[in-house]
């Protein structure tokens, strides 16, 4: 993780917004995709980031995630009931 690449920065065209994509260098983790458990990881970051900041809108894999703490607790509440069993 010590080599990166230099950030690519492209004019903004239309809404202001900022878009972060990151591609995981799995061959340094001896990986060959991503497994659940960091899939599941980075859904539940989406879903703190909707319930705790007003204003922002979180697209996850082409998808807006509704605004709404209340449908976020029953998402996580899901999850963790799924891991429960």
């Amino acid at each position: 993780m010590t080599k990166t690449d230099d950030a690519k920065i492209h004019p903004a065209k239309g809404e202001d917004f900022t878009c972060v994509t990151f591609y995981p260098d799995l061959s340094k983790f001896k990986m060959e995709k991503l497994d659940k458990d960091i899939i599941d990881l980075f859904t539940r970051r989406a879903y703190d980031i909707v319930a705790s900041a007003r204003g922002v809108k979180v697209i996850l894999n082409g998808v807006r995630l509704p605004v709404s703490f209340v449908l976020t607790v029953y998402y996580l509440l899901s999850v963790i009931d799924l891991y429960s069993t």
